[in-house]
């Protein structure tokens, strides 16, 4: 849920795709500046040929964006929470 959130919100500029390339981690190494330069525009998939693992790298803001997506879907949820379990109890008012 929350990748499909993220895929289809844009944030002060910054919208999330899926990731076109997977650069190899000796690729990657090489070239070190062109790749997190690009990363900077888009996230970038980064994969050990040994290994099955994969390592994505976004830059700062991208990676905050995802943070507060999901600190605002978290606040979200309680708040939906909180409201269910105020359902027909007295409010209390504002002002006495």
């Amino acid at each position: 849920m929350l990748y499909r959130y993220v895929y289809n919100t844009v944030m002060s500029n910054l919208s999330f795709q899926k990731v076109e390339k997977t650069v190899g981690l000796s690729d990657f190494r090489a070239s070190l500046a062109t790749h997190l330069a690009k990363a900077r525009e888009k996230p970038l998939i980064v994969s050990a040929r040994r290994s099955e693992d994969s390592f994505i790298v976004l830059s700062v803001d991208a990676y905050n964006a995802l943070v507060e997506v999901r600190e605002n879907e978290i606040d979200s949820r309680e708040l939906v929470r909180l409201v269910k379990a105020n359902k027909g109890k007295k409010r209390i008012p504002w002002k006495r």
